[in-house]
């Protein structure tokens, strides 16, 4: 026992030697910070207008794409929301409901109806939010901590005040959303406009109403050197977008290059002034109604100002991807301007430029990309779920019902296999039709499975020769920048938002079954048992590594997983049982890496840090609830996607196969195993690994199917071997 204890202790603390550096702060005296709001515009209309000004910010600063997900929908007041508080958020359905203090609300000033709904006296002047407390209750339900009007909160408790200008509003509703963005706690924003005071009547406009540019600037001008983060919404955008089923298609394109070429007008006015202590950022909270149906979810973002690189596409540790960011980081990177400290539960982090120069051209194709991955990623996830039913289901007829005809499924089980490798590699073709998508995964499968039939006499081997393959280029991906990971089909959605980097379920599942897979039947096939021992736990950690560690993205689930799974493929690879004790101790060494991943990530530089690092802090700043929160959020994933994910039909299927062939054909399933020791092993470990993936990951499901890639179809296989050979004697 105390053996195994010093080998655990050894594991983890080599695993934990991880260097982290450090993040230099500098004076935030008389700074500034200024953020246009161009909404419900494109990154093409950027390239095909002629905005002087804002290519002008596009050559001297950093930019790149923005997505604009939340904590629920993506409506403009969720959305507004979730840049106001760096973290996934919700608005309410009357949260654009922000009025000037002095404003008429139904006969009743604006600031007595917001005293009657909150008790707290406003000042002339400000900007109230009329739903903040329905706003503060939606938040409450959410599993992670949201605070409504954090950035404006922060701000002022540092002595920094804020405006807001423009709206949104069209003749019928009123639609300010930006002071979502700037208001405290109490859903005030303490200076600005949003009335109908910066508005003028303009016949053919879109509402027959358009922003008065000159009020808004005089009004500006008056307070500006007394503000610190000034909010414009140059809303004519977004009345063009609203108008669009009124009026003709050319009309509409002649009104958002109107509102275009009049909020550049107006950004050239502010800039002008060129102050070298000023931030400017021009977001875009949303895309055009039309776009947003053709899928396309991210948005145009700008960055300049001082110490900003220029002509560099942005970039920040959120997404760690090169000129696409999240809406979360915005009120990180105006906090981190003024010095003031990045709470804990915020998810977002400091927008930066890259080292890589910007590329409009290039920005337009990952655009694509990223879109069309968005869009097709689940009908051809789908199709290889349906297949790998099929297949599944049919194999067990055939060994059941038409044994002489089960021979015939083995190509089709080891297809199931190879689709991860497939799907890994199309990202190195150009794939942005369906056509040549479809194409690219059938043509790599063909070819991987004529190859690998080539090159093994021994039919049962080929999976552990895919699964080597597969093992070790998710290896070398995520050595040199991850490009197939961040592309693959298999892989994680940037748009959606749940992961940008490292390993996610998918990969992470397929890696740690193809490790199983290839490392044990290493034993069957050689005979030098000791060296291959030596050489395969070397490369569960170096696996377990690449999964766990915190710098590679750190998939806790993944590595709680792994750490299971290899801990006891160990064990029965070194002759000895999974006993109580045994089991005890993989358990005990499971917690201690536990700690110590929350630990170290801890320890580094907030801006480095993954989600475990900062849950590690959320802990120790607001006690226990977080991490229940987390637990309650994972809980609620995995009960969703079980009920509704492909992926639980796939798993589902498999285990029905599985207890299937245990029985029928009578004892061939049993005997195989007990005569192949190794295979036996590679089965258990897979087992275990899913079991604990299952239960430590928030889509734990889909890690536990995809982990059983390799060895599902490889029993199977296995089995209608045995029935062939069977056969063959009794002929």
């Amino acid at each position: 026992m105390k053996s195994r204890f010093k080998y655990i202790l050894i594991f983890l603390l080599l695993f934990s030697c991880i260097y982290s550096v450090s993040y230099a702060k500098t004076d935030v005296s008389n700074k500034k910070v200024i953020v246009f709001i161009i909404n419900r515009v494109t990154l093409n209309d950027y390239i095909q207008n002629d905005l002087p000004n804002i290519k002008n910010l596009i050559n001297r600063g950093a930019y790149g794409l923005m997505t604009v997900n939340s904590d629920g929908g993506r409506s403009a007041e969720n959305v507004f929301m979730t840049i106001g508080t760096g973290t996934r958020a919700l608005g309410s359905g009357s949260a654009s409901l922000n009025y000037n203090s002095e404003e008429i609300v139904d006969s009743e000033k604006a600031s007595i109806l917001f005293e009657r709904n909150s008790g707290i006296v406003p000042r002339n002047g400000n900007i109230l939010n009329l739903d903040i407390a329905q706003i503060k209750r939606n938040n409450m339900k959410s599993n992670h901590i949201v605070k409504p009007g954090l950035l404006g909160e922060l701000l002022e408790e540092n002595g920094y005040n804020i405006a807001v200008f423009g709206n949104e509003d069209t003749d019928k509703e009123i639609k300010r959303f930006a002071p979502l963005i700037g208001m405290d706690y109490n859903g005030i924003v303490p200076y600005g406009d949003v009335s109908t005071d910066i508005l003028k009547r303009e016949p053919l406009s879109p509402f027959g109403i358009t922003l008065d540019y000159n009020v808004i600037y005089n009004k500006y001008n008056a307070i500006k050197d007394t503000l610190n983060l000034t909010i414009f919404d140059l809303g004519d955008t977004a009345r063009a977008n609203d108008y669009q089923n009124y009026a003709l298609d050319k009309v509409n394109i002649m009104n958002r290059k109107k509102a275009l070429i009049n909020a550049d007008n107006f950004i050239g006015e502010i800039i002008k002034v060129n102050d070298k202590n000023t931030l400017y950022m021009v977001i875009t909270p949303l895309p055009p109604t039309k776009e947003m149906s053709q899928n396309d979810f991210l948005t145009p973002v700008i960055m300049y100002g001082p110490g900003i690189n220029h002509g560099k596409f942005i970039t920040s540790d959120t997404t760690k991807r090169i000129g696409v960011v999240t809406n979360m980081d915005i009120l990180p990177t105006v906090l981190n301007y003024f010095g003031i400290e990045v709470p804990s539960f915020v998810t977002g982090h400091q927008l930066y430029a890259s080292k890589v120069d910007g590329n409009l051209k290039l920005l337009q194709k990952i655009e694509e990309q990223l879109t069309y991955n968005y869009t097709y990623r689940t009908p051809f996830l789908k199709t290889y779920v349906a297949l790998q039913i099929i297949i599944l289901i049919l194999s067990s007829v055939t060994l059941i019902f038409l044994k002489k005809y089960s021979v015939y499924m083995k190509p089709l089980l080891f297809f199931v296999s190879v689709i991860p490798l497939s799907f890994l590699l199309l990202p190195l073709f150009d794939y942005t039709k369906v056509s040549s998508s479809l194409a690219g995964v059938l043509f790599l499968t063909a070819i991987f499975i004529f190859a690998i039939y080539k090159i093994s006499s021994i039919s049962h081997y080929y999976y552990a020769v895919i699964a080597f393959i597969t093992t070790v280029t998710l290896l070398i991906d995520m050595m040199t920048g991850s490009f197939l990971l961040k592309n693959s089909f298999l892989s994680y959605d940037v748009i959606a938002g749940a992961r940008f980097y490292g390993i996610g379920n998918e990969y992470m599942g397929v890696l740690i079954g193809g490790t199983l897979c290839f490392t044990t039947l290493s034993f069957e096939r050689f005979n030098i048992k000791k060296p291959i021992f030596i050489i395969t736990a070397f490369i569960y950690l170096i696996v377990f590594y690449f999964i766990a560690a915190p710098n590679m993205g750190t998939n806790v689930g993944g590595g709680i997983a792994a750490f299971a799974a290899f801990s006891t493929a160990i064990l029965l690879l070194s002759g000895k049982k999974l006993n109580l004790k045994n089991a005890i101790s993989i358990i005990i060494g499971i917690f201690a890496l536990i700690l110590i991943l929350f630990y170290i990530d801890s320890l580094r530089p907030v801006s480095q840090q993954t989600h475990i690092g900062q849950t590690f802090n959320l802990i120790k700043g607001y006690g226990l609830n977080p991490l229940f929160k987390i637990f309650a959020r994972k809980l609620s994933m995995n009960m969703k996607l079980f009920r509704y994910s492909i992926w639980s039909k796939v798993l589902i299927t498999l285990i029905i196969v599985l207890f299937v062939l245990f029985y029928k054909p009578i004892g061939v399933m049993k005997n195989f195993l007990k005569n192949h020791k190794y295979v036996y092993i590679c089965f258990f470990s897979t087992i275990i690994g899913s079991i604990f993936a299952l239960v430590f990951n928030d889509s734990g499901v889909v890690a536990a199917a995809t982990m059983m890639v390799y060895t599902g179809p490889m029993i199977v296989h296995f089995i209608i071997d045995e029935l062939e050979h069977d056969n063959e004697e009794k002929g």
